[in-house]
């Protein structure tokens, strides 16, 4: 069978990506080691990566009310596995013990890089399709290529974009902005694939690009823009759900 491009890339000469939790994912058995270490409980990859998803709808709910004014804890390292561990029903003591433990685990080997499986195979075929392929991704600590060299597909890129390195993070419309400069790109030739709603799928189509929002778990019914399940759905001809 003939592959076909999901609608929304149809006449795009670019797909950019959001690195964690679209691209690579954590390592999910570490930070359960960590938790068991340290609190003498263990969690399934599923049951953080559920609580990791709610917990970036919740963040995108209240970025949305305040104004995208980042709460304090937000600037304090790793503070999505540390609302991910307070989801889970750690309390706010341990949670500060296992940001210090994440901390050297981080050091010693990125914490984001288990590359999604379907990422290889996706990203190959986009190339063969002659678009373009960047990553726009927030970090704490300038370790984009870092993530994705542990993971194993940093050469697949023409562009990488660091928000920490370019002094722009999403869903400030710069970083996006930055991308398309440096490809060459009006906004309606590129599309954004993204797991945050409003950092990533929102935010790129609010300066006229096309916002894809990959929601594996169907977080987002309420979702304006098209959704996809995995990653292969970019690339297959009979897409698994409706949208």
């Amino acid at each position: 069978m003939s592959i076909s491009l999901h609608p929304a890339l149809n006449g795009a000469r670019a797909c950019i990506f959001d690195a964690g939790g679209t691209l690579v994912h954590p390592d999910w058995p570490r930070l359960s080691q960590i938790a068991e270490r340290v609190s003498g409980r263990a969690f399934e990859a599923g049951e953080m990566g559920r609580a990791f998803g709610e917990m970036l709808r919740a963040v995108g709910s209240e970025m949305q009310r305040e104004g995208f004014v980042p709460a304090d804890d937000m600037k304090r390292p790793h503070w999505t596995f540390r609302r991910m561990y307070g989801a889970l029903g750690m309390d706010e003591l341990t949670c500060e013990s296992l940001v210090l433990h994440l901390d050297a685990a981080h050091l010693e080997r990125h914490l984001w890089c288990g590359v999604d499986s379907q990422a290889p195979r996706v990203l190959d075929e986009l190339k063969r399709q002659g678009l373009l392929l960047a990553v726009v991704s927030n970090t704490e600590d300038g370790r984009l290529i870092d993530s994705l060299d542990a993971s194993g597909i940093r050469d697949s890129f023409d562009l990488l974009v660091d928000s920490h390195l370019v002094g722009h993070r999403k869903p400030d419309e710069a970083i996006f902005r930055f991308a398309l400069e440096r490809l060459e790109l009006e906004a309606d030739e590129a599309a954004y694939v993204g797991d945050s709603y409003v950092h990533d799928a929102l935010a790129a189509g609010a300066i006229g690009m096309r916002g894809i929002l990959l929601d594996p778990l169907d977080l987002h019914p309420e979702s304006v823009c098209p959704r996809i399940g995995s990653l292969n759905e970019l690339v297959e001809r009979v897409w698994l759900r409706t949208r």
